[in-house]
């Protein structure tokens, strides 16, 4: 499907935010403290197991019920908007998290949360009521990680990427979650490309600071009923000479394309080989049935350059399969 890049939601991000906000699943109706181990037993990890499905249908209806018995029990509302996100089912997510406002009209998390869930019920976008609850989130807590990083995908879904960028940053120094450093750094990258006009080249790399290649990558009418929904795409930059080995490397599926994409040293494999390095490199798209990092007959790919770090405005069309 062909999608503008002020109207999609950049990169991972939206999984990342629901992948590391679900951990404060049941956070708020746990014990205080768990049970002494017994002496001599193995020390238990401090970071729990994953739930199952079943675990979180139990909680779903445990929440169902306290929330029936006293409907101003804030506590069981959120497990049960959390509970809702974690199964996928984000209208009911939220609802849940609109009567949790209401009983936490102060709370900027639960103000990101919503939005997350309304942002995602409404295929993706964060316009509307959900931006409403983004900016009141961040009135109530400025450094609000969630917050921040729904906020700067806001921006970037109306093409107002220097707001967008200085979001994102924000978020950054607020200190997220390990798993949202590399994606929101390549977010940067993209959104710093887009501002800078094709033509800019290698003097957008010397505005930002950043060295990186941009572009978007499409699919040919002869190859569009090749690609699987969940088909791997390797998005990637090697050296123009000597080793072929990426210095960087993006993965996406087959159901992102037609996309936007920007490279830079955050997706590099190795930290030893970054993209910075290189004076030009090749820049590449290849569509994997099996999601084998090791080329294979049958691939859909596509290359051109060499081209110079910096680099926007790129255009691969991925229209042949690999001998």
């Amino acid at each position: 499907m062909a999608v503008n890049s002020g109207n999609r939601l950049p990169w991972v991000l939206g999984a990342v935010v629901l992948a590391v906000f679900a951990a404060v699943l049941f956070s708020q109706r746990r014990p205080a403290a768990p049970a002494p181990a017994p002496a001599g037993s193995a020390p238990v990890s401090a970071a729990p197991a994953p739930l199952s499905a079943s675990q979180v249908e139990r909680g779903i209806g445990n929440a169902k019920a306290a929330v029936e018995a006293d409907p101003r029990d804030d506590a069981a509302w959120a497990m049960l908007a959390h509970s809702y996100e974690m199964i996928g089912r984000f209208d009911e997510a939220a609802g849940a998290y609109r009567a949790l406002l209401a009983l936490r009209p102060q709370d900027a998390q639960a103000h990101a949360d919503f939005a997350d869930a309304l942002g995602v019920a409404n295929k993706g976008s964060l316009q509307g009521e959900p931006a409403k609850l983004i900016g009141r989130a961040l009135e109530l807590d400025p450094a609000n990680v969630k917050a921040l990083v729904l906020g700067g995908k806001a921006a970037f879904e109306r093409q107002r990427y220097s707001e967008a960028i200085a979001l994102w940053e924000r978020a950054l120094q607020a200190g997220p979650e390990g798993a949202m450093r590399q994606p929101l750094q390549t977010s940067i990258a993209e959104a710093r490309a887009l501002m800078a006009p094709a033509s800019a080249g290698g003097a957008a790399s010397a505005a930002t600071g950043a060295a990186f290649v941009a572009g978007r990558i499409t699919v040919s009418a002869a190859m569009k009923d090749r690609v699987g929904p969940d088909d791997t795409v390797f998005v990637f930059a090697r050296p123009a000479s000597g080793s072929r080995m990426p210095v960087a490397l993006l993965r996406k599926r087959g159901r992102d394309l037609p996309l936007d994409f920007a490279l830079d040293d955050t997706l590099a494999m190795v930290p030893t080989a970054r993209l910075s390095q290189q004076a030009q490199v090749i820049v590449g798209v290849r569509v994997s049935r099996r999601g084998d990092a090791i080329p294979a007959a049958g691939d859909l790919e596509a290359e051109l350059g060499p081209v110079k770090p910096g680099a926007t405005g790129l255009k691969l069309e991925i229209d042949h399969a690999r001998p």
